[in-house]
């Protein structure tokens, strides 16, 4: 009788369990909200807002220049036109480098060796008559009026030609160029929201939403030159820079009144 008793009176904790879980779990099942939302609700979401895009352009002058300097060598041998091509490139760098010219940086930006080929016998596949060993050092400096000044040392001691003259600016400069532009981009996005509350007899309250848009750099700006004597007479050229424009923009959501 006593484990009759026993086993009754498990199985009866165990059903009131089972009737306490069922029940608390429907009156939470009763009490969780349905997550929906009303075309109002969305609606309500997106009125007394402005959105606009506002645009803010900065003019600046680079502060950084930079040369291109092409040294070329044509020899009979592979072995002939790299050691030659080594040596001219060697003398032109360290002829640059006892300018001084501030921030000055000097880096090969491209080297190619390539066979030359005579292509003047009719019938016959063309040969190779020599190789031709091709150094490009880029210098890049902040000190602009010591440009004309690399462009004469280089040539003089050696180098080919001049590929290129060029202005850019430098990290800390397009950093703020890049904040000016902002600053400019946030007051034209003002300026628009303001004409289109007035237009409509609104009242511009606050700026609910602001998010940056992008903000273009243009490439390095290639420069024209002239040329002119010093009191030596070497003929050092006078690079005239041209501005560059830096662009960002800014969209952002005001909230208004009637």
């Amino acid at each position: 009788m006593k484990r009759l008793f026993k086993i009754s009176t498990i199985t009866s904790a165990l059903i009131l369990a089972v009737f306490m879980i069922a029940s608390f779990t429907g009156c939470l099942s009763s009490e969780l909200p349905v997550l929906t939302e009303t075309p109002e609700a969305a609606t309500s979401n997106i009125q007394n807002t402005i959105s606009v895009t506002g645009q803010g352009n900065v003019k600046v002058v680079p502060d950084e220049g930079f040369i291109d300097v092409a040294v070329i060598v044509e020899k009979t041998t592979t072995q002939d036109a790299v050691n030659e091509n080594s040596r001219i490139t060697k003398q032109v760098t360290d002829a640059i480098e006892k300018i001084e010219a501030s921030n000055l940086k000097l880096q090969t930006i491209s080297y190619d060796l390539s066979p030359l080929y005579d292509y003047s016998q009719e019938n016959q596949p063309p040969k190779i008559y020599a190789y031709r060993a091709t150094t490009i050092i880029q210098a890049r400096t902040t000190d602009l009026e010591k440009l004309g000044e690399i462009i004469a040392t280089a040539t003089e001691t050696g180098a080919s030609s001049i590929s290129s003259i060029g202005f850019d600016l430098t990290e800390i400069a397009k950093i703020n160029a890049k904040n000016d532009a902002l600053a400019k981009a946030a007051r034209d996005a003002e300026s628009k929201a303001k004409a289109i509350a007035d237009a409509m007899g609104l009242k511009v309250e606050k700026v609910l939403f602001i998010s940056e848009g992008s903000t273009s750099y243009p490439g390095p700006v290639l420069a024209t030159a002239t040329e002119s004597k010093g009191a030596d007479q070497v003929m050092s050229p006078v690079v005239f820079p041209q501005e560059i424009e830096v662009s960002s923009s800014i969209s952002v959501t005001y909230y208004f009144s009637k």
